[in-house]
């Protein structure tokens, strides 16, 4: 019964000493989880791209006014195994509908919920398809991707960023 009476006694300094403590392991365990050396960064590079953010949107408003539209696809009826890249088709058209032939650059796959999935090829022009190229990456994972396709064509710079949606592979290619 003392216990009882002392809690009933000080229960006000016992209930602030109490959410203090709750606030105090919180920061603790939010500093852990932050500090691991496996924790994913949440912008790789960050000073390297602030370095250059001025030409990089000087790069990213010169690519929209070119006016071209890209298309990207994940291929349908190709067999794909869970922890395989699998392929990415990207389709290029100038403002007129004509297809730009000629790029050369790298696709990256950034996974907003998880950095470490990041994934980057390079694109390889489809034969006999101008405007078409396609390249492997490892999008097994299933829900929304951001895609951004920086290409050349001779001294042009063209950049194009969009959203990828990716289904679940759940096919086992046959052996």
């Amino acid at each position: 019964m003392k216990f009882l009476r002392l809690v009933s006694e000080y229960r006000w300094p016992i209930y602030i000493g109490g959410h203090l403590t709750m606030s105090v392991v919180a920061c603790g365990v939010l500093v852990w989880v932050a500090t691991r050396p496996d924790s994913p960064r949440p912008i790789h590079g960050y000073y390297e791209t602030a370095q250059s953010w001025d030409a990089d949107e000087a790069v990213a408003d010169a690519s929209q006014k070119l006016g071209w539209t890209v298309r990207y696809e994940l291929p349908e009826g190709i067999p794909l195994t869970p922890g395989m890249p699998r392929p990415v088709d990207v389709t290029v058209v100038d403002r007129e509908g004509q297809p730009v032939s000629g790029l050369s650059g790298t696709l990256i796959a950034i996974r907003p919920s998880d950095q470490r999935l990041n994934q980057h090829g390079d694109l390889v022009a489809m034969p006999g398809a101008p405007g078409r190229y396609r390249t492997l990456i490892r999008v097994d994972a299933p829900g929304t991707w951001d895609v951004r396709l920086d290409a050349m064509q001779q001294s042009l710079h063209f950049v194009h960023a969009a959203r990828l949606r990716s289904a679940a592979v759940t096919e086992v290619a046959a052996r």
